[in-house]
């Protein structure tokens, strides 16, 4: 049992340079190729995820491109905002965005300005993978099936590591994913009100999404997207044979009985 946590806090903000650039979804798989280059380079300083989807009816898009398919490429630098701009500069001038919302914002707003495109109560199924890589194939199936969704609110959401994540000791914490420079998560997500006919082709289309990522996809998953259909095996590959056998040794010390079972499962062992 968990009695105390303890948490190194770190100064940013509290204005960053933060926000999405978007570009047509047909433009997909230029952006991720200069995308790839881009993380590459970036400064410890800048995080950045994609997202491929639709883009969202927020207040701050015009009305014009609510719902139009699209890659998007989230930043949020945690340094000076002059730094920041200097950072992103190369994203911001690369082909021509449908939509630009980085510049200056607290960061506190940063971080819940996507609130509203998630809201509580809607159905989601997840799947997810670590990547080898970004290379040209693997942009190419992620590009090919991105937008085969029929929900609109389907999206697709790939993350950056690297950085200051890689240099942590790779036996340091219960997190084994320290050599990963991508992973992605395909989030099907429909309305409570629509039937199950909805529901299939949502889950199905985000099933046959990870089958086309198998040739790219290494060992791990992060953890916190896994579904409750991702058997124990799945959770075995989110923490690798030397952390899982370390964390069900733990978990036979203090939780022999498994009371703390309704997770992605550890048994004692």
């Amino acid at each position: 049992m968990v009695t105390l946590f303890r948490f190194a806090l770190h100064p940013v903000g509290p204005t960053v340079l933060a926000g999405p650039v978007f570009w047509p979804a047909e433009d997909t798989a230029d952006v991720l190729r200069f995308y790839r280059e881009f993380a590459a380079a970036a400064p410890d300083e800048l995080g950045t995820v994609v997202r491929l989807g639709t883009v969202p009816p927020l207040p701050v898009v015009p009305a014009e491109l609510h719902w139009r398919p699209a890659v998007a490429i989230a930043c949020c630098h945690a340094g000076p905002v002059a730094d920041g701009e200097r950072a992103v500069r190369a994203l911001r001038r690369f082909r021509a965005p449908l939509l630009d919302l980085l510049g200056p914002t607290p960061y506190a707003a940063f971080q819940a300005g996507l609130d509203d495109t998630t809201p509580h109560g809607w159905h989601y199924y997840w799947k997810a993978t670590d990547l080898t890589g970004l290379s040209d194939d693997a942009i190419a199936v992620i590009a090919d099936h991105a937008y085969r969704a029929r929900s609109p609110r389907s999206y697709v959401a790939m993350f950056h590591l690297g950085g200051a994540v890689a240099r942590v000791p790779h036996d340091a914490t219960a997190f084994a994913g320290r050599a990963t420079v991508h992973n992605i998560v395909i989030d099907a997500a429909w309305l409570p009100g629509e039937s199950a006919a909805r529901a299939a082709p949502e889950t199905a289309w985000a099933r046959r999404f990870l089958q086309s990522l198998r040739p790219h996809r290494a060992p791990g998953v992060y953890v916190n997207f896994l579904d409750a259909d991702d058997g124990p095996g799945r959770v075995h590959a989110a923490y690798g044979e030397q952390h899982h056998r370390r964390l069900a040794e733990t978990k036979a010390k203090y939780d022999p009985d498994n009371t703390f079972h309704h997770n992605r499962n550890i048994p004692p062992g």
